[in-house]
C-alpha cells in the first residue's frame, strides 16, 4: 500500500510518499533502525515462521513497525494456530507519531492477516497508554480477555471478525 500524504499532515511544503509493507527474509536486514537491539533474533523468528514484521516507510526509509506473533509470548490465549494472531512491538519514530501512520500500518497488517485466513487478533495494552488504547479501540479491540504482568501490567484485548 502506497499513498501520498498531504503537507498538512506533516506541516511541511511537500508531498511525502508513505508506504506500508510486510518484511521478507530478503529485505529484513534493511530494517535495522527499527530493531537496534534485536535484529538478528527477529530475522531468525521470521525465518522460523514465528513472527511477521509489518512496517511503514516515509520516502523509502522505515519509520515504524508492528509485529504479528503466531506463538504465545506471555499468556496462553494470545494466539490460536491458524485463527488468532497477537500484535505487538508497535512503534513509530517520534517525528511520525500523531500523523495517522499508526492507523494505516495497523489497517495494512490486519488486511494482510485477514487475507491469510486469520479471524481473531489480540494486543496487550498498558492501562495508562491512552494513545494505544484509543487507536486499538477505534479499530475494534474492545473486549478484554486476559490480564498480564510481564514485563509490566497490561490488558489483553481481542478483535474478533
Amino acid at each position: 500500500m502506497s499513498e501520498d500524504i498531504a503537507m498538512d499532515d506533516f506541516g511541511i511544503n511537500e508531498m511525502l510518499e508513505i508506504s506500508c509493507k510486510k518484511a521478507s527474509v530478503n529485505n529484513i536486514g534493511e530494517l535495522s533502525d527499527l530493531f537496534p537491539n534485536d535484529l538478528e533474533s527477529r530475522i531468525q523468528q521470521v525465518k522460523d515462521g514465528i513472527i511477521d514484521i509489518y512496517y511503514v516507510e516515509h520516502n523509502g526509509c522505515p519509520v515504524g513497525r508492528l509485529i504479528a506473533n503466531y506463538d504465545n509470548q506471555h499468556l496462553n490465549n494470545e494466539t490460536i494456530p491458524g485463527v488468532r494472531v497477537c500484535l505487538s512491538h508497535f512503534i513509530l519514530f517520534k517525528d511520525y507519531r500523531n500523523k495517522r501512520l499508526g492507523g494505516k500500518l495497523l489497517s495494512f497488517a490486519l488486511h494482510d492477516l485477514r487475507a491469510r485466513g486469520y479471524k481473531e487478533f489480540t494486543v496487550g495494552v498498558e492501562e495508562e497508554n491512552h494513545i494505544a488504547k484509543h487507536l486499538y479501540g477505534k479499530n475494534g479491540f474492545t473486549e478484554i480477555i486476559n490480564h498480564g504482568s510481564d514485563p509490566c501490567e497490561y490488558n489483553l484485548y481481542l478483535l474478533k471478525d
